[in-house]
């Protein structure tokens, strides 16, 4: 009786591992999501790697709502997409917002599906700098600096920014616009000077980036998933598996608007991230 039953719990391990059949090694596509804010391309990045990977996984839909977020993050997580896209098909499906840093990792893709009411583009960088010294002129406060260079602390809010500080921040800002510019360029098919006029920052409906060229073609989740299925050459009976990971501990007792404004306005620094509203 017990070895009968050892023989089953055997067998079954071996179904499990071998992948003869069973659910955990079956064929199927995965589901990455993008939501909200980029402010660290982890744990996402993990997910994607985790995808590529993974040989049972024979394609991927990754659906984006963001409004972009830090340059490193957003260029870190579109590498990762472009990397997937070399082994294994990826449809990108846009959401309400897919902007600047949003729309960078849906760049990587194979192919970019947008909702008519999508918002998407704006390409461009941002870099945001507050003030708070008078006030503290006003309390009585006087600020200490002691720095290695006079651009160390170029854009604090301890000081007035001076001129010098402002072409040297807008020298890097514009630096990190052509890198975006090139990107879409060569992503997209088009000419650096093509893409120019329409990286003024500027948002974009869906229909208007399908025709600008920013996008493949207009349809929701579904219209994507149906490209997928295609390319992977995988039937409507194969299942789509999302891909999730676990929330760090500040996140599950912040909610999560809070949470994201905190880390956009306490960590000033250039972003790709859409401002509107």
């Amino acid at each position: 009786m017990t070895g009968g039953l050892l023989f089953l719990v055997a067998s079954g391990l071996l179904g499990i591992f071998s992948g003869g059949g069973s659910v955990a090694t079956q064929s199927h596509m995965a589901e990455v999501e993008i939501q909200g804010p980029i402010l660290s391309a982890e744990p996402t990045l993990s997910l994607i790697e985790d995808a590529r990977e993974r040989p049972e996984v024979k394609g991927v839909l990754l659906r984006v709502n963001s409004p972009g977020g830090g340059v490193g993050a957003s260029e870190s997580l579109y590498k990762a997409v472009a990397r997937l896209s070399e082994e294994k098909p990826v449809a990108v499906s846009l959401g309400d917002m897919a902007a600047s840093g949003g729309y960078m990792v849906a760049l990587g893709g194979d192919r970019i599906f947008a909702l008519d009411s999508t918002l998407t583009g704006s390409i461009g960088v941002i870099m945001m700098s507050t003030g708070v010294y008078p006030l503290l002129d006003k309390i009585g406060v006087v600020p200490r600096i002691i720095k290695s260079g006079r651009f160390k602390d170029a854009g604090s809010p301890l000081r007035e920014m001076s001129e010098e500080d402002r072409d040297y921040l807008q020298s890097m800002v514009d630096e990190l616009h052509g890198q975006f510019v090139a990107m879409v360029a060569e992503e997209r098919g088009m000419e650096p000077g093509e893409v120019r006029p329409l990286a003024d920052g500027r948002v974009f409906s869906g229909s208007q980036a399908r025709s600008s060229g920013l996008v493949d073609a207009v349809g929701g989740r579904e219209t994507a998933l149906q490209w997928l299925r295609e390319e992977a050459q995988l039937g409507p009976e194969a299942p789509i598996r999302t891909l999730e990971a676990p929330e760090g501990w500040l996140r599950q007792v912040l909610p999560a608007g809070l949470f994201n404004w905190l880390q956009l306005r306490f960590a000033p620094e250039p972003r790709y991230l859409y401002q509107g509203g």
